[in-house]
């Protein structure tokens, strides 16, 4: 069934409106409460609820993985997070190896090399850009109990300070990585590590707003609601004028 051109201008025209009130709903309520931030003490409320983490980042999704180091010392794994005894240390991979050593012990990943104190202070990371190789596969031990780094363009051996790398094609043993349990007390420690004090109510008012809070499809989402203000505001317009022309008296 066809409906008359004029009938099917309202109805879109209706339905459009109706989408676009619900997200100037939104940007009404956000931005009159980013405009009294202070008042209302936005910047000093800390968000700690897991959705609104992750859509920072920063919601523990995945198993805490926890090796032990210098002794009794323990280095964790969270989501792209290394913890040396709960405290944050350095972004890293999931480490391959850890080789202690006096004065420097080393961290290997797949894709750097993270040098430690013995008291577990960072000293630097080597990423693979410096290091003769792309990707390492595994860390391994030769037959007189040096390191050996093992990737797919071959194997290399450190000196003493970890600073040259020499090719290394003798044999090799590879003894996997043994992970340790963590205290429920440990694995909170860690976990409230990687998130901090959560995410401050205003920085979530502020992306909602602006629909950044949703990524790319909320900000299309705002984009579109944007485009559809001005479509309505230019829509009704062009209507009361053409209302206006017709009840306008002709002058003879």
């Amino acid at each position: 069934m066809n409906f008359p051109r004029k009938r099917v201008i309202l109805a879109w025209h209706r339905w459009m409106g109706l989408v676009s009130a619900l997200f100037l709903v939104v940007l009404s309520i956000t931005g009159l409460a980013l405009n009294h931030t202070e008042r209302l003490g936005l910047d000093t409320i800390q968000i700690n609820n897991r959705f609104i983490l992750s859509r920072y980042g920063m919601a523990a999704g995945s198993e805490i993985h926890a090796y032990r180091i210098h002794g009794s010392h323990t280095l964790a794994h969270l989501n792209g997070q290394l913890f040396y005894d709960g405290q944050a240390l350095t972004h890293g991979d999931l480490p391959l190896g850890i080789v202690e050593g006096d004065p420097i012990s080393v961290v290997a990943t797949a894709t750097q090399l993270i040098y430690l104190s013995g008291d577990g202070e960072l000293i630097e990371t080597i990423h693979h850009s410096q290091l003769p190789y792309d990707k390492l596969i595994a860390v391994g031990r030769s037959g007189d109990d040096r390191p050996v780094l093992i990737a797919e363009e071959g194997c290399w051996s450190p000196d003493a300070n970890w600073l040259d790398f020499d090719t290394y094609q003798a044999g090799y043993n590879v003894s996997p990585l043994i992970q340790t349990e963590l205290s429920d007390a440990s694995a909170a420690t860690i976990l409230d590590a990687f998130q901090g004090s959560g995410v401050s109510l205003y920085r979530v008012m502020l992306d909602l707003h602006a629909g950044r809070l949703f990524g790319w499809g909320g900000r299309t989402l705002m984009d579109l609601t944007a485009i559809a203000i001005l479509l309505l505001v230019s829509s009704g317009i062009g209507g009361w004028l053409r209302k206006s022309r017709r009840k306008t008296p002709s002058i003879s």
